[in-house]
């Protein structure tokens, strides 16, 4: 059997979602290192994944020492990294806002909770602090865990999202937050359900992951550290089948794909998968070429626009002399204007 693009399949561990093993291959190698890695479609449902998908037990392992060693360089954020990552978050915020009731809530911020799951270096948290809300983190990493508590002062916990959550009483949160988080699970169906139940009736669900179709070069995509891979439609379908309502969620076309969602009654039978997929991953995946990649960044002029911006994030961090400080600063106007409709 070939072992390329769009081959069939039939893969070792089952669609975590819909549990069929066909599938078609996406990809075989490691974007980041080159060393070999199988990436499938679901024939089933559509959801991209590794296969073999890793245990929790390793994949817990891996997250707590050597994932932003292997991703980022580091044990903790450079400065340009956390003022990257707090615009990251003042720009989710308004999303959130404009698309969910979060707005309606902040007279009372102080007796609202919130998580931030897989919370990085804690930006998001500082901002729903600095909000007025009662803002908790939980990060698998612990150099990172370490920084948003000993450097931004913040409660974030170090680790994994199953063992915090068995520790929160059910519903007692009103918004759970995970960004660039759900593709690094293993069992997404499981996870939804957990964190549903956690959720105060009118709760907030807030999930943003990379879209898995959107153009980029033939080795970008696929890596290790990912192990689902989501489209719009099968990041809805996902959700319905955990026992979600979908509020709103981001156009399809879009680099990252943005939901939110609030708890359901948990269906007695999941929705059916989303008929005659067609493999968006596969075709995705085939129509990256490097020429078409490479003519596509210098009539953009994105590469250049990326330089510009990295130039001005060195600049800009170096006049704070901490991470605190420098988020002090960024959300103070946020702040200001969210306490002003209060």
């Amino acid at each position: 059997m070939a072992i390329s693009t769009g081959a069939p399949w039939q893969a070792q561990t089952p669609c975590p979602c819909c549990h069929s093993r066909a599938a078609r291959i996406v990809a075989t190698r490691d974007g980041k290192t080159g060393e070999p890695l199988l990436t499938v479609s679901c024939e089933g449902c559509g959801l991209g994944r590794i296969d073999p998908l890793p245990t929790e037990q390793a994949l817990a392992a891996w997250y707590a020492t050597r994932y932003r060693q292997a991703y980022k360089g580091a044990e903790q954020p450079a400065l340009r990294h956390v003022l990257r990552a707090g615009r990251n978050a003042l720009n989710r915020w308004q999303w959130l806002r404009a698309h969910s009731p979060v707005q309606d809530w902040t007279s009372q911020a102080a007796t609202r909770t919130t998580l931030d799951i897989g919370a990085s270096s804690g930006e998001f948290v500082a901002l729903m602090r600095s909000l007025g809300f009662d803002a908790r983190g939980v990060e698998p990493h612990q150099g990172y865990a370490s920084y948003a508590n000993g450097v931004l002062g913040l409660a974030v916990s170090h680790g994994t999202l199953q063992s915090q959550l068995d520790a929160i009483p059910a519903g007692s949160l009103d918004l759970i937050t995970l960004f660039h988080v759900f593709e690094h699970l293993t069992d997404p169906l499981d996870a939804l359900r957990r964190m549903a139940s956690r959720l105060k009736p009118g709760g907030l669900l807030y999930i943003e992951v990379p879209n898995a179709t959107r153009p980029c070069s033939p080795h970008y995509m696929f890596f290790r550290a990912h192990t689902l891979y989501f489209t719009g439609p099968s990041l809805r379908w996902t959700l319905q089948a955990g026992g979600l309502n979908v509020l709103a969620h981001s156009p399809d076309d879009a680099d990252n794909l943005s939901i939110v969602a609030t708890p359901g009654n948990t269906p007695a039978a999941a929705p059916l998968p989303p008929a005659d997929h067609g493999h968006p991953l596969v075709r995705a995946q085939q129509q990256r070429r490097w020429a078409r990649y490479l003519l596509q960044q210098l009539a953009s002029g994105r590469p250049l626009h990326k330089w510009r911006t990295r130039q001005e994030e060195k600049r800009t961090s170096a006049q704070y002399g901490s991470g605190a400080e420098l988020l002090h600063a960024l959300y103070h106007e946020a702040t200001a204007a969210h306490r002003s409709t209060a």
